[in-house]
């Protein structure tokens, strides 16, 4: 959802139930939720709307944000919804910091810049690229700060459940998907034709990867990290060996030829990647049970489902 990559570690489907009382009084025009005893404030949730609002609006497009899902929802309602949800998380996890007496500092939010700045050049870079989307260096320290809440409880969670390496060998050997890794390439079209044409000319992996070095082009390109065999790109093309080239398959609004050009099935390496995902899976888990005991009431909806958690990808 940021500029910042991340990735999601849950989907959960949690009905929130609404308490009608909690101990401090709270003004409906200045907050948008409680979350045991602590608001969130209509403030920091207009802000970070506003920053997600112009990141969409620059990266897609100005109709980005009125196109509606095959339910209806428009990609603005449920920005504002998924936005809500990772706020009162956010404070979910504060609080139970705060319980383990674990603070999160400008400090903590200043790693996350800095982390951030090494990966685009510098921070004069990132400020840059910050101002771009019509937000002060002051607010992006803010969201910053936010996102910094959620590194340091996974990394609380982590330090606090450790796990036997014969769990994880179980874990590895009982889900036969995690014995391989498929790394792929992508021409993304938004002509189908177009596609189909450029799919014909190409003849071999070699003609393929002429293609992504093409300077002048009518298509983008997408390259992927290591994935699963779930995948949703990789499903869609069936490919299961190395240099193999897809058929032009649509996927949402565009049209895909994709090539899988590297296989992991180093099984120590494939065992570090399972372990990450079962703390995750954990991690998920411990989420929910966060959110099932936490005294959360709702100023502007009636009901709510936490649809997404993201993390920070720390590798």
């Amino acid at each position: 959802m940021k500029i910042i990559k991340k990735i999601p570690i849950a989907i959960i489907s949690i009905s929130l139930i609404l308490l009608s009382s909690c101990s401090k009084k709270f003004d409906k025009d200045k907050y948008v939720a409680v979350v045991n005893d602590e608001g969130i404030s209509k403030e920091l949730f207009e802000k970070e709307l506003s920053y997600y609002q112009k990141f969409y609006l620059k990266k897609y497009g100005d109709k980005f944000l009125d196109s509606k899902s095959k339910k209806g929802d428009s990609n603005y309602k449920k920005l504002e919804s998924e936005l809500l949800d990772s706020l009162i998380m956010d404070q979910a996890m504060l609080d139970d910091l705060k319980k383990n007496g674990i603070k999160v500092t400008k400090n903590d939010s200043q790693e996350i810049i800095d982390k951030i700045s090494q990966e685009i050049t510098s921070k004069d870079s990132l400020i840059e690229n910050v101002k771009s989307f019509g937000v002060t260096e002051d607010e992006f320290e803010e969201i910053s700060y936010q996102d910094s809440i959620r590194k340091k409880h996974y990394d609380y969670f982590i330090n606090n459940n450790k796990v036997k390496d014969s769990k994880i060998l179980k874990y590895y050997e009982d889900n036969k998907n995690l014995h391989k890794k498929y790394k792929y390439d992508c021409l993304i079209f938004d002509d189908k034709k177009e596609a189909i044409k450029i799919r014909s000319n190409i003849k071999s992996s070699d003609d393929f990867k002429n293609h992504l070095k093409n300077k002048v082009r009518n298509y983008d390109i997408y390259r992927s990290e290591f994935v699963y065999n779930d995948d949703n790109l990789l499903k869609e093309s069936s490919l299961t060996k190395a240099n193999e080239i897809s058929n032009v398959f649509k996927y949402k609004d565009s049209y895909i030829i994709l090539m899988v050009n590297s296989i992991n099935n180093n099984k120590k390496s494939l065992l570090l990647d399972a372990k990450e995902l079962y703390l995750r899976n954990e991690y998920n888990n411990y989420l929910k049970n966060l959110i099932k005991n936490s005294n959360i009431k709702l100023f502007i909806w009636k009901t709510l489902e936490i649809n997404k958690i993201y993390m920070y990808n720390l590798t």
